[in-house]
């Protein structure tokens, strides 16, 4: 398992702690498109957690998490575990680069999250199976990726928002297509 490429590797360790939490808070329609997955994503881990841990694999600003579930968010950035640490107090932090696999003991996990993050990865099947061995018999598994209803139109509002971000504000993570490598199509998501 491989990031995108070193370069990607060094765009996502370098992000700032909040970049995620900005961007929820931020007004317009990617504001409210954050805000609403996050709100499902809570309310699916609500619905499934039987107690236990919520590893929370690529976690980014965890900005699902409430307080009071305790998680273990898994990321390979360092200042936004740090974010999370000081922002939520049931939440560990554990810097790992889940490309090479997860610092996690077989069968010990509850539950798990991997919300946006496999279309990070040339084979995401081997971060799913990686999942499968940390869970625990009977536990959960949530996991999101980008893809709507209407592939055609999320496809291009992502080609353009990376075109602008990228080229007139030259923001080297969309110059990369947000480290995107895997797009999810009906067929390949079953």
């Amino acid at each position: 398992m491989k990031l995108r490429n070193s370069k990607m590797l060094d765009i996502y360790t370098n992000k700032p702690g909040d970049y995620y939490a900005k961007q929820m808070s931020s007004r317009g329609l990617r504001s409210l498109w954050f805000k609403k997955r996050q709100s499902i994503v809570y309310g699916l881990v609500k619905k499934y957690w039987a107690g236990g841990v919520v590893l929370d694999i690529g976690c980014g600003n965890c900005l699902w998490h409430q307080n009071g579930i305790p998680t273990l968010g898994v990321d390979i950035n360092e200042a936004m575990l740090k974010y999370n640490k000081f922002k939520l107090n049931s939440f560990s932090p554990l810097c790992a680069d889940i490309s090479i696999g997860l610092p996690v003991k077989s069968n010990s996990v509850d539950n798990a999250v991997i919300m946006e993050v496999l279309e990070h990865f040339k084979e995401p099947g081997l971060i799913i199976n990686e999942v499968f061995r940390v869970l625990k018999p009977g536990g959960n598994v949530i996991i999101s990726v980008p893809y709507g209803k209407l592939p055609g139109l999320w496809n291009l509002f992502f080609a353009l928002r990376c075109k602008y971000k990228g080229l007139i504000e030259q923001d080297a993570y969309y110059l990369n297509r947000c480290g995107h490598v895997v797009s999810f199509n009906i067929k390949n998501l079953l």
